[in-house]
């Protein structure tokens, strides 16, 4: 199974247009719950002699009291990736023999839609990351490019307070690698792709509002209305990548399977925004 770029695209709008929707939603029913009418047309309105008073949950309080049952995730990362047991397409050599010690930097983002339940939220997300490292073996410069696309489920303690100051999360989820070598002196190139394996993630979010509302104590009204901007956050984690199912032994160079692109305990830091 594997996820084409227009897939990706499909499940993001997906994503998008149902958290639109569950917001509007929840519009409705806090219009009625403070006696307000559902929205109607102009017509449908005078006929009924009914006022439409459109409504919004105040922004002045916490987080805790404000936020809906709906929302939605966005973050941009960064994190390290080192596959000690990658065997080199060209069946020659191991990661290590071709960069040393030196991890590859995965620059990702992350999007996905969120479910507020009690002090705690469930999300659903769709994720793409890439980078490269440059090595060599015996004298010969290497270039190693990957990127790596996946979908998660999120689950994050993030209303135990009326802010979450520190929100502590745990994720699991599916991804796939794409990897190309490249001897760099001749161009000659390989690449190959890796089936589905499993990804762990264990993290910290440090909410980042309070920095602001130290500065302009309406900035944080200011952003609710104009843009929709819950929370900002500094998001430290651990991750760890298996091999898929049909990767390749690390102990031998002669056998057969998907690259082997197992890393453990890699440390990633991203900025998240909740919406």
């Amino acid at each position: 199974m594997i996820l084409r770029p227009l897939r990706t695209i499909q499940i993001v709008l997906f994503i998008f247009l149902f958290t639109v929707l569950a917001q509007a939603e929840d519009l409705e029913q806090e219009m009625l719950s403070v006696g307000a009418a559902p929205i109607q047309s102009d017509n449908e309105a005078l006929e009924s002699g009914h006022v439409v008073v459109e409504t919004q949950g105040d922004p002045t309080q916490s987080y805790k009291k404000r936020r809906g049952r709906h929302g939605a995730l966005f973050s941009i990362s960064r994190e390290d990736f080192y596959a000690a047991d990658y065997r080199s397409l060209f069946k020659d050599s191991y990661f290590d023999e071709i960069v040393g010690a030196e991890a590859i930097s995965l620059v990702g983002l992350e999007l996905g839609y969120k479910y507020n339940l009690g002090a705690m939220s469930f999300a659903g997300l769709v994720a793409y990351s890439s980078g490269s490292i440059n090595g060599s073996f015996l004298g010969a410069d290497r270039q190693i490019q990957i990127s790596r696309q996946g979908i998660s489920v999120n689950a994050a303690l993030d209303a135990f307070f009326e802010e979450p100051w520190v929100a502590p999360y745990a994720q699991a989820g599916l991804h796939l690698f794409s990897i190309t070598e490249t001897k760099t002196g001749t161009q000659e190139s390989l690449s190959d792709s890796t089936g589905p394996a499993l990804n762990y993630k264990f993290g910290l979010l440090f909410q980042l509002d309070w920095i602001e509302n130290s500065f302009d104590k309406n900035a944080k009204t200011d952003r609710l209305r104009s843009s929709g901007l819950e929370n900002t956050y500094i998001d430290f984690y651990y991750a760890t990548h298996q091999a898929s199912q049909n990767a390749i032994d690390p102990s031998t160079l002669g056998v057969e399977g998907d690259p082997n692109l197992f890393s453990s305990n890699e440390v990633g830091l991203g900025l998240k925004m909740e919406f």
